[in-house]
C-alpha cells in the first residue's frame, strides 16, 4: 500500500471510528437513561395510583361509618328489621331511612350508586335508595359478612342481584350498646375508578394505566378501548408477574401484542393488580431518531473524508514534509525571523507563505509581561472610574427622578387640605390616586437602585445558620395574629458561607412571597427544606398559595415582570430578580416549580465552601 492510500485510509479512520464509537457509547447511555427514567415514572405512576384508589376507598367508608353511627340511622334501623310489615311503624321508620338518609346519599355522577340496610340475621335487604332492590337477598357475599364485624370493601365483582360490575362498602350498623342492629352498605359508582386509573399524566401518549382482578379480567377499560371491563382477559408477563403477588417492571408485550414497558403492582387488600404500560415505540422514538441522524451523519462524513483524503494525500505529501521542516527549526529555536514558505503555487505553498506572515506579525504584537501588566492595571482603573461614575449616575436620576414626584404628591396634598370644600368625591379620588401613583414610583426607584447596586457592591462571606435565618425573617414578616393560620414548616437546613445580609433579603423575598400568596388561603402551610448535593446545596421554600402557569416560568425572575394582578396581589415585581441576582452572584442557581391553585416551590443553591 503507497503512501497516498494509507493516508487516504488514515484520514477515514481518524474521522469516523471515533464519531461511530462516540455515537454508539451515546445510543447506549441515551437507551439505558431513557429506559431508567420510564421505570421510575412507571413505578410513580403506580404508587400514585394506588395511593389514589386507597383514598378513595378510604373516604366512601368513612362516609359510610359517619352515615352508620346516626342515631336515628340505628332506631330506624333496628324497627325496620324487627317490625312486621304490616305494622304501620315498620313504613315510617323505612320511608323515613329512605328519604332522609339514603336517599340524599345518591349523586347523578360518582360515590354511591345504592345505599341499603340489611337485615343482619337473613342477609335481606330491608330498605334501599334504590326501591327495585329491596328484599333482594346477600346472605352469601363476602361484604355481608364481614360488614358484620367491622367496615368492610369487597373489590370489583359481578353482582347478580344488580346484575352488573360493582364495589360494595359495609359497615355494621350498631345500637347504643354496641349490639348489632343492621349492616349498612354502599355501591359504588365504578366510573369513579375508571377515571382514576384513566388520568393520564400527559407525558406520554401510548401510557395506560388499568386494573386485573384475580381471573385475569379487566376491572377498569384502558385507554385503547371499550367494553374490556370484567368482559375480556389479560394474561401478559406483566399482569401474570402482579397477580403472583410480586411488584417490579419487565418487558413484554401487552395485550394488543405491542411492546410495552410495563410496572405492576400486586394490591392484596382487593386482590386486584395495577398495571401501567407505554409503548417501547415511543419510549425509544427519541433515541432511535438521534441514531439514524447519526448513521447518515457518519455515513455522509466517510464519503466526504474518503474523497478529501484522495486528493489531498496526492498533494501534500511532498509539500507538507518541506514545511514540517521549517517549522521544526523554528519550534525547536524561537527563531521567529526563519522563513519556511516554500515557492509552490498551491494551498501548501499559501499556508508556508501565511505561516511566515503570522510569525512576522506575532512577534510585531508580542508584548512583555510588564507591558500586559501595564494594561490591567490601566483597564482595571477605567473600570473602577466607570463604576464611580455609573454610581454617581445612578445618584443623580434618583434625586432628579424623587424631586419632581415630591412635587407632585405635595401639590396633591395642598389640594386635598386646602381646597377640600371644592372638590366633589371624584376630585378627591383622582388626587388619591396621583398620590398614590407617586409613592409607588417612588418605591420602583428605590428598587431599581437596590437591584443596581446588587451588582457592584462586594461580597463579605462569613458561616451562616440558614435554619435560623429563615425562621428569625418569618417571625420579622408575620405577626401572633397572622402565624395563627400559617403552618410554618423548617427541616434542619445545612448552614452555608456567604454574605449574611445579601442571603437574609433572599429569605425575606422568598418567604414574604410564600406568605403572600396564600394568604387566601383557610390554613397555609410553608414548609423550608435544605439537602446537600455532591457540588451544591440545595434550599427550596414551598407554599400551598395561588400558584402559577409552569409556561410563564421563565418571566419569574425578570425586573417588573408579575404573574398576578396588583389588585389581587401587592409588589413591583423586583424581589425575585433581586433573589436570582445575589444567589448568581454566590455562585449558585435559582429556579421554580409550581401548578395555579396549588402553590409553588422556589429553589436555589449555593456552592459547597469550607466554613470560615
Amino acid at each position: 500500500m503507497n503512501v497516498r492510500s494509507r493516508i487516504t485510509l488514515l484520514f477515514v479512520l481518524l474521522a469516523v471510528v471515533p464519531v461511530v464509537v462516540v455515537g454508539f457509547l451515546a445510543y447506549y447511555t441515551g437507551r439505558q437513561s431513557i429506559e431508567q427514567v420510564e421505570i421510575n415514572h412507571l413505578v410513580s405512576t403506580n404508587l400514585m395510583k394506588s395511593s389514589e384508589l386507597t383514598r378513595w376507598i378510604e373516604a366512601y367508608q368513612q362516609r359510610m361509618e359517619e352515615l352508620a353511627q346516626r342515631p336515628l340511622i340505628a332506631q330506624y334501623s333496628a324497627i325496620v328489621v324487627a317490625s312486621d310489615p304490616s305494622d304501620p311503624a315498620y313504613d315510617l321508620a323505612r320511608l323515613s331511612l329512605e328519604e332522609d338518609h339514603l336517599k340524599p346519599r345518591i349523586k347523578p355522577r360518582g360515590g354511591f350508586t345504592e345505599v341499603s340496610v340489611i337485615s343482619p340475621d337473613k342477609g335481606i335487604i330491608m330498605a334501599s335508595s334504590d326501591e327495585m332492590q329491596e328484599g333482594k337477598y346477600y346472605a352469601n357475599q363476602r361484604f355481608f359478612a364481614e360488614g358484620k364485624l367491622h367496615t368492610y370493601t369487597q373489590g370489583v365483582f359481578y353482582s347478580l342481584p344488580v346484575q352488573q360490575t360493582t364495589m360494595m362498602v359495609s359497615t355494621p350498623i350498631n345500637d347504643k350498646k354496641e349490639k348489632l342492629v343492621a349492616v349498612l352498605a354502599g355501591r359504588l359508582d365504578l366510573r369513579d375508578l375508571s377515571s382514576i386509573m384513566s388520568a393520564q399524566s400527559g407525558l406520554s401518549q401510548s401510557e395506560k394505566t388499568y386494573l386485573v382482578n384475580k381471573s385475569n379480567f379487566f376491572v377498569t377499560e384502558p385507554y385503547s378501548g371499550e367494553g374490556y371491563a370484567l368482559k375480556k382477559t389479560v394474561r401478559t408477563e406483566g399482569v401474570q408477574a402482579g397477580l403472583s403477588g410480586n411488584d417490579g417492571v419487565a418487558f413484554y408485550n401487552d395485550y394488543r401484542n405491542v411492546p410495552v414497558i410495563g410496572a405492576y403492582k400486586w394490591l392484596p387488600e382487593y386482590n386486584m393488580c395495577l398495571i401501567t404500560e407505554v409503548d417501547q415505540s415511543e419510549a425509544y422514538a427519541p433515541i432511535n431518531s438521534m441514531a439514524m441522524t447519526m448513521l447518515s451523519i457518519v455515513s455522509l462524513l466517510a464519503l466526504i473524508v474518503l474523497a478529501a483524503g484522495f486528493f489531498l494525500a496526492r498533494t501534500i505529501t511532498q509539500p507538507l514534509a518541506r514545511l514540517v521542516a521549517g517549522a521544526a527549526e523554528i519550534g525547536r529555536h524561537g527563531h521567529l525571523d526563519r522563513k519556511v514558505g516554500t515557492e509552490d503555487k498551491d494551498e501548501i505553498g499559501e499556508l508556508s507563505r501565511a505561516f511566515d506572515r503570522m510569525a512576522m506579525e506575532l512577534k510585531m504584537t508580542t508584548v512583555s509581561i510588564d507591558e500586559l501588566e501595564r494594561r490591567i492595571h490601566e483597564r482595571t482603573a477605567q473600570l473602577e472610574a466607570a463604576n464611580r461614575e455609573l454610581e454617581a449616575f445612578s445618584y443623580s436620576v434618583s434625586h432628579d427622578l424623587r424631586a419632581p414626584l415630591r412635587a407632585i404628591d405635595g401639590y396633591t396634598r395642598i389640594l386635598l387640605e386646602d381646597y377640600q370644600q371644592l372638590l366633589d368625591d371624584e376630585g378627591k379620588r383622582i388626587c388619591s390616586v396621583i398620590s398614590e401613583g407617586a409613592h409607588k414610583m417612588s418605591d420602583l426607584i428605590d428598587d431599581l437602585l437596590t437591584f443596581s447596586r446588587l451588582g457592584r457592591s462586594a461580597l463579605n462571606p462569613s458561616n451562616i445558620d440558614m435554619e435560623a435565618m429563615a425562621g428569625a425573617v418569618f417571625q420579622e414578616l408575620t405577626t401572633a395574629q397572622s402565624r395563627k393560620r400559617i403552618d410554618f414548616q423548617v427541616d434542619s437546613l445545612p448552614p452555608a458561607v456567604g454574605d449574611p445580609a445579601l442571603l437574609r433579603q433572599v429569605w425575606v423575598n422568598l418567604l414574604s412571597n410564600s406568605v403572600k400568596f396564600s394568604q387566601k388561603k383557610k390554613r397555609a402551610v410553608i414548609r423550608v427544606r435544605g439537602e446537600k448535593s455532591e457540588n451544591e446545596t440545595v434550599y427550596s421554600v414551598q407554599d400551598n398559595g395561588v400558584g402559577f402557569d409552569m409556561q410563564y416560568v421563565d418571566k419569574l425572575f425578570g425586573v417588573f415582570q408579575r404573574l398576578h394582578s396588583v389588585k389581587d396581589f401587592e409588589g413591583n415585581g423586583v424581589g425575585l430578580a433581586l433573589v436570582q441576582r445575589v444567589i448568581l452572584r454566590h455562585g449558585g442557581r435559582a429556579w421554580a416549580e409550581g401548578e395555579t391553585g396549588k402553590g409553588a416551590t422556589f429553589y436555589f443553591t449555593l456552592p459547597h465552601q469550607g466554613m470560615i
